[in-house]
């Protein structure tokens, strides 16, 4: 029987460090969980549990397994394993089967991040919330540097005939101010989208042919979808297209798009089986 697990990972970089936490929930009842790390761990790995209570657990590899013997919602909590680059930089490498919310602080710069992969990006007062989606990459930053105050002062005296007069000495002071980071990155962005958005319709428009697009939905997946996680839940976690398309009598072509939506989103996994395809669900999101 598939288990079935909701998975919501978020990375934090801070002034004052990086943190991976880990929410997981079970559907099943369980004995031992395997969560699949997204970045290597620098320290310890602390695992609670819903009332707070801390959990052992044995990492080999990249894969926490986390004895449970039952079902409910557990933290994961731990240091990510950051490089120092030649150039000075610090990068934090991602292998991860889920999506990943990463959150940067205002005084953190990111030199290095796969713009093909968000999914979405949000503007906070602190900082900036990014979603990227499942993959392998590399996320490069350096903390921003401190706002320098710069003082100078001068003296002027000047006489006249037999009479000086010395002027009063002036300070002058002189303060670089620094933009925000989060909000250079956050225009940084948009503007990347919007440019990537008008190429991909010119494209289309004079190929008059092209993969079907399809808008990102941040709160949730649309009906159709929904319809095949609910079919895909009630056939056993998994089956093949021509069973799927009779139980929910649905055109074919439609079908294909929602399940390569579903596949996109890191929901299923298509496996070929000769000349037909089983669609496995991986991971169940949350339903009305």
């Amino acid at each position: 029987m598939l288990l079935i697990a909701l998975t919501t990972v978020f990375m934090y970089l801070l002034s004052n460090g990086s943190l991976i936490s880990i929410n997981v929930t079970t559907m099943q009842s369980t004995a031992l969980l395997n969560v699949t790390l997204p970045v290597r761990p620098m320290g310890p790995i602390i695992v609670q549990n819903s009332s707070g209570s801390t959990i052992p657990a044995i990492l080999i590899g990249n894969h926490l397994v986390i004895p449970v013997f039952g079902n409910g919602s557990f933290i994961i909590k731990y240091v990510p394993y950051i490089i120092s680059l030649p150039s000075g930089y610090l990068a934090i490498n991602v292998s991860s089967p889920y999506t990943i919310n990463l959150f940067v602080s205002n005084n953190i710069l990111l030199t290095q991040l796969p713009i093909g992969l968000i999914t979405n990006f949000t503007k906070m007062n602190n900082g900036i919330l990014l979603q990227l989606a499942p993959g392998n990459y590399s996320i490069g930053f350096i903390p921003e540097l401190p706002t320098t105050t710069t003082t100078t002062s001068a003296n002027r005296s000047s006489t006249i005939t037999t009479t000086t007069n010395t002027t009063t000495p002036s300070t002058t002071k002189t303060t670089t101010s620094s933009l925000g980071i989060g909000s250079v990155l956050y225009y940084i962005i948009t503007a990347v989208i919007i440019v990537t958005a008008v190429l991909l319709t010119y494209l289309f428009v004079i190929r008059h042919r092209g993969p079907e697009i399809n808008p990102v939905i941040v709160e949730g997946l649309n009906p159709t979808d929904k319809d095949v996680v609910k079919a895909l839940i009630d056939m056993g976690g998994e089956a093949y297209q021509a069973d799927l398309q009779r139980k929910l009598n649905m055109p074919k072509a439609t079908l294909w798009r929602a399940i390569r939506r579903l596949e996109s989103a890191g929901y299923v996994q298509i496996i070929k089986e000769g000349r037909v395809n089983k669609i496995r669900l991986i991971k169940k999101p949350k339903l009305d």
